[in-house]
């Protein structure tokens, strides 16, 4: 969305500013030769300029890397390591983490609400649309915060000099999401049923609504136990909401990676995304410059490696700081071939087991094994056997698998990509120093990768972007969690079946228990919306639900998947071999700690307490 007015109607008030004793400077609107405050607020187009360039808070809830690091989704190194280490290290200290502090852009949101009604020349109708506009943003501008810190500082007016600065947070994370939902719900009474790209409307409210009611769920009564019960309120709101989404003539995508890539990025299953050109968008200020590795023939040859690359230039020429584990990698299941209604882990199913040997010592001329690494699981194909490494995890497999992940021999980008050992894009020519920026895990994202980027990936190839904010089968997925924690079995399996069959192109869960529902469940989310800034809120909320959430455990235990070692898989060059390996992989990849005294919410930034004793009590543990 192109915004072309430049707009200062006033300073935001940012954290500093509510101590400030010079506060009547914090207003000052100087200097004078932009436009007026009361032009901005004098008619609808005028006022939709502020209110465009309000959806920045919007890219907090992008698809990308964003908190996947957090789990063993995606291994990282370098920043993207950096960014997340400390919270699955447990190393944050509690002036960090909880980015606490949303009241610029909560006073953005205060100022279209009141402005807005306060206007002459905006009809009562437009009114009502561009206030609930407004109440979407602010919903959304403190939701950010909710689901990390609990409580928030609720403001819903515009401050001026006179007020008191000196404001309470809200006693509980309930308050805050009761807060938050009530502006939901006036957003989705009022909105349109208008479908803008980038411009939330009625069903992207009620999209939103139906996950922040399930966060605010998991966490009444924080810190004492959940007790979710099947009548709660909350649940009947998912479910109504949801069937409002459902109702709005979006549609499941068949091609599933097409609607993360320049296929289709206006996919009739996108509930909200936000788009950026190629005018004034490079590779560089996307998620792929941190995917797409750098590497050429040159390296290859070093590697003693193939197949070299068609290309005689450097086409892949960009940084890549994180890939897929094997973790991730083991959950997107294969169709059995003794029976096709089936669909299990690839190293389970009847092919695997016909065909592969575990026992068998792997002489290290197959396969290397790095200083301090353990290998957990090894197999080689029974000799006589048609079967290859690639064939078992290949054949019948998810179809997300092929469209979010580039594995060994996976083409893309006119090129073949392989990542066994002796490969052109393999882990060990960054280990041996050969090549720099390699995927520490022999896989790559294709999720959220465009294959139209010309002349090549490097960071200054201009191009289109979008990032998939909600859509519809993200949606079906919280309907499906709300029917499971009624205790609505045949509902829930049925409604996660959608992407399952539709997406992965699988055969429909045959779960038969509420156990084996979730378990079913969670790989599904994990799987459908890796990379969409998912899996660690879900991880959380599932383990303040506990039982079957969370493998039996009471409320408020360990997060099992928030504490296993990252895992990755070698190859040998004939495809006969494999190892899969636990080590450090890069700095402390493999210390996992989840303190379930403290980390389900992040801490209030202490400064903030010290400054303000009614930002407090600080959350427990912190």
């Amino acid at each position: 969305m192109k915004i072309n007015i430049k707009l200062m109607v006033s300073l935001a008030i940012v954290g500093t500013v509510l101590f400030s004793s010079c506060k009547k400077s914090v207003l000052n609107t100087e200097p004078f030769n932009k436009i007026p405050e009361e032009t901005v607020w004098n008619n609808k187009a005028n006022a939709e300029t502020f209110i465009f360039s309000t959806y920045g808070l919007m890219n907090e809830y992008g698809s990308g890397s964003q908190t996947d690091p957090y789990t063993l989704n995606t291994l990282g190194f370098d920043d993207i390591y950096s960014g997340a280490a400390t919270v699955f290290n447990e190393r944050l200290e509690r002036n960090s983490g909880g980015n606490f502090n949303n009241w610029s852009t909560a006073r953005r949101c205060n100022q279209i609400i009141s402005k807005v009604a306060a206007s002459t020349g905006i009809s009562d109708s437009d009114k009502k649309t561009l206030i609930a506009e407004g109440k979407f943003l602010r919903a959304m501008s403190y939701y950010g915060v909710a689901r990390r810190t609990g409580r928030v500082v609720w403001i819903d007016q515009v401050l001026t000099p006179e007020n008191d600065f000196f404001l309470p947070a809200t006693a509980s994370p309930t308050a805050s999401y009761q807060l938050i939902i009530k502006d939901l719900e006036d957003a989705v009474a009022n909105l349109p049923i208008t479908k803008i790209p980038g411009r939330a409307n009625k069903y992207t409210a009620a999209a939103f609504l139906t996950e922040v009611c399930l966060s605010a769920l998991a966490y009444e009564n924080y810190p004492a136990a959940a007790n979710v019960s099947p009548s709660n309120p909350l649940l009947d709101k998912i479910i109504a909401n949801a069937q409002i989404v459902i109702s709005g003539g979006y549609a499941l995508e068949t091609n599933y990676g097409a609607m993360f890539n320049s296929e289709s990025p206006l996919s009739s299953e996108t509930v909200f995304g936000i788009y950026r050109k190629a005018t004034n968008t490079s590779l560089s200020s996307t998620p792929m410059q941190l995917m797409i590795p750098n590497m050429n023939n040159d390296r290859v040859k070093q590697n003693q490696g193939s197949p070299l690359f068609v290309a005689t230039n450097t086409v892949f020429e960009a940084w890549v700081q994180h890939g897929p584990t094997q973790n991730m990698a083991d959950d997107y299941l294969v169709i059995d071939q003794a029976n096709p209604t089936k669909a299990l882990p690839w190293n389970q199913t009847s092919q695997y087991l016909a065909a592969v040997d575990e026992t068998v010592v792997i002489p290290t001329t197959a396969i290397r094994k790095a200083a301090g690494e353990t290998s957990i699981k090894r197999g080689m194909i029974r000799p006589g056997s048609t079967e290859s490494i690639w064939t078992l995890t290949n054949k019948g497999r998810d179809a997300r698998w092929a469209a979010s992940i580039i594995s060994d021999s996976t083409k893309f980008y006119g090129e073949t990509i392989t990542t066994s050992l002796k490969g052109n894009a393999d882990r060990w020519i960054k280990i041996d120093g050969v090549g720099y920026y390699l995927s520490l895990s022999n896989l790559y994202w294709k999720k959220g990768v465009y294959e139209n980027v010309t002349p090549r990936y490097i960071n200054s190839t201009p191009t289109d972007y979008h990032y998939v904010v909600t859509r519809l089968g993200r949606v079906y997925l919280n309907l499906a969690e709300a029917y499971l924690l009624k205790g609505d079995l045949a509902n829930a399996i049925t409604t996660f079946n959608k992407t399952r069959v539709t997406h992965g192109k699988l055969p429909a869960s045959l779960a038969a228990n509420s156990a084996e529902a979730w378990t079913d469940y969670k790989r599904e989310r994990r799987i459908d919306l890796v990379l969409e800034n998912d899996y660690y809120w879900s991880l959380l909320r599932w383990g303040r639900y506990g039982g079957d959430a969370n493998y039996g455990k009471p409320s408020g235990d360990k997060i099992p998947e928030l504490e296993q070692l990252p895992t990755i898989m070698d190859i040998s060059k004939d495809r006969k071999s494999f190892s899969v390996v636990q080590g450090s992989f890069f700095s402390s990849n493999n210390i996992r700690v989840f303190d379930n005294s403290r980390r389900y919410l992040f801490p209030i930034t202490q400064t903030l307490i010290d400054q303000n004793p009614k930002f407090g009590p600080q959350n427990p543990g912190w």
